[in-house]
């Protein structure tokens, strides 16, 4: 078997390095429909540890892409103060972030400024239980308008849960974003250990919605990657508002769930100073991927993609 190679190279030219960073854990929302419980939906971050996080950051190899997401990042009163700054001034890496675009515009003009050409992917998850989809709409043009004028080669796309028993309403939802010339991207439901058991009708209408498309780059059916390799670990991982790190969120789930912080999953704390990365991949052990994250980045080399030889 010949093994890939090891840092500071990505194996394949196809893989972007990524970290998935929970900022923080406040969400000012709070949607029936979250997977995160709600006790997990809290806490903010005190600077020392954000400076700290950072700083490990700093030492991964070449250049990656830090995905921020919480909670809501954008309702934690540091990600203006020390994250985003903090990013910009003492790493060489891109910016991602996941937000249900609440915050104020001059918040985002201010975010779209200071991140400027390092700003990669912005992902707005649209909750039709807090908002009215055509303001929201509104505001995505606006944030698109934003972007053109400060992050012209970001890209930016409308995330939504498709609910159990409003399947229907998504069509609609789709139609009203795609013709405004934004990009609608449908994420079903996921359950503790899989996807939600959708009725009959509901998958007909899913497939209509997707248009049976299993390509991650268009829809998150949260499939089984087992047994296929992957660079999670070594070229991807996940780190919560605490410094601590997995090799990615299932790992995180199910070492939190049986409580062992020994779990193969398990990275160390990027603020104690004890977080490492794996030298290599491995084949994928589990039987969920809840994000399209490793897909859509090259970590998990999918069928038809080069994986080593011998696996």
């Amino acid at each position: 078997m010949t093994e890939p190679p090891t840092h500071p190279t990505p194996p394949w030219s196809d893989l972007h390095p990524t970290v998935e960073w929970q900022v923080n854990g406040l969400c000012n929302y709070d949607c029936t429909y979250c997977i995160q419980s709600r006790k997990y939906r809290v806490g903010m971050p005190e600077q020392e540890v954000v400076d700290r996080i950072i700083d490990g950051y700093a030492s991964l190899p070449g250049q990656w892409e830090i995905k921020m997401s919480g909670g809501e990042p954008f309702a934690y009163h540091g990600l203006m103060k020390w994250v985003i700054p903090g990013l910009v001034e003492r790493t060489p890496h891109l910016i991602s972030t996941l937000t249900n675009l609440s915050a104020p515009l001059k918040v985002l003009e201010r975010f779209c400024t200071l991140t400027g050409p390092r700003l990669r992917i912005t992902s707005a998850s649209l909750h039709l239980e807090y908002v009215d989809l055509e303001a929201y709409i509104d505001k995505a043009l606006a944030y698109r308008e934003l972007r053109r004028q400060h992050n012209p080669h970001s890209s930016f796309v409308i995330n939504s849960v498709v609910v159990p028993g409003k399947v229907r309403q998504q069509l609609q939802v789709k139609e009203a974003i795609e013709s405004q010339g934004l990009r609608y991207f449908p994420q079903l439901m996921k359950i503790k250990g899989g996807v939600f058991p959708y009725t009959a009708r509901d998958r007909k209408l899913i497939e209509r919605l997707t248009g049976g498309s299993q390509d991650p780059t268009k829809v998150n059916r949260a499939p089984s990657y087992k047994g296929l390799w992957c660079e999670a670990g070594a070229w991807y991982f996940v780190v919560d508002q605490r410094g601590e790190a997995w090799i990615c969120r299932t790992g995180k789930r199910l070492a939190i769930k049986d409580d062992d912080e020994d779990d193969e999953a398990y990275l160390g704390n990027l603020a104690q100073g004890t977080f490492s990365l794996r030298k290599a991949g491995a084949r994928c052990p589990y039987p969920i991927c809840p994000c399209t994250v490793p897909a859509n980045r090259g970590i998990v080399r999918r069928p038809g993609m080069e994986a080593p030889h011998g696996i």
